[in-house]
């Protein structure tokens, strides 16, 4: 594994270098902001980063696996179609925004609009997982995926208000219950528990755990609150000439 310490390099330095190794096993230590890192990457490359990672970590990426000790800003996972990314800290603002594909997953809280415009085609089904909880309009205008928030260790609210507005596919699962005042008009809501009702995140669960020591019999312990889409086209009344 190559081993480059950031605070050497002018950020686009550091880029450019990152870009072109043909290694493809990296280390960087000592981040502290540095923005557009794997952005845009097509690869399987590993990369293990130590400290801050700036605006758009991994944005449009396809492929590469990323594991961050530290934090992330805004956008981690930004329009990503492929590849993971898993965050022993917490991350900002549209984190996943419009994700087409793998899968990210956060040890600590996420901050508004997470995984807003996320969506799915085909065998491409991005994946959220949180650990802590998530900032006001999470999962507005999904079109797809899933987005999970464990709220694991806290007492604060899962979820800030407006959770899922807008959303027209795919699935959000709250470990814990969500009150019908705040469902939005488009939504459905579903209590699940134990595995049996639970086999579509099942997998994703176990990698988090896996990630980050968690036990996943604890995490179980608790029921979901599952919420989806009413009808498959909630807006079609808005289209002219539409005929249902």
């Amino acid at each position: 594994m190559t081993v480059l310490n950031a605070g050497d390099y002018k950020d686009h330095e550091l880029l450019d270098i990152m870009d072109k190794m043909p290694q493809q096993e990296i280390e960087v230590n000592n981040l502290n902001g540095q923005r557009y890192i794997a952005c845009g990457w097509k690869n399987s490359k590993k990369l293990v980063l130590h400290g801050t990672a700036g605006n758009n970590l991994g944005a449009f990426s396809q492929g590469p696996q990323i594991l961050v000790y530290g934090n992330g800003q805004e956008g981690v996972a930004n329009t990503m179609s492929d590849g993971q990314i898993v965050m022993h800290g917490r991350v900002g603002d549209i984190a996943g925004y419009g994700m087409r594909g793998g899968a990210l997953f956060i040890k600590g809280d996420a901050g508004y609009r997470l995984g807003i415009h996320m969506k799915a085609y085909h065998e491409k089904k991005p994946v959220i997982v949180i650990g802590g909880s998530a900032g006001a309009f999470a999962g507005e205008y999904m079109a797809g995926g899933t987005i999970i928030v464990l709220g694991l260790g806290q007492n604060r609210k899962l979820v800030g208000p407006y959770c899922g507005t807008g959303m027209y596919s795919g699935s959000i699962y709250l470990r814990g219950d969500y009150p019908e005042r705040h469902l939005a008009t488009n939504l459905k809501k579903d209590i699940l528990s134990g595995r049996s009702e639970l086999t579509e995140i099942i997998p994703h669960l176990e990698a988090f755990a896996r990630f980050f020591d968690y036990s996943l019999e604890n995490i179980l312990g608790t029921p979901f609150t599952r919420l989806s889409v009413l009808q498959d086209r909630p807006f079609a009344h808005l289209y002219t000439g539409f005929v249902s």
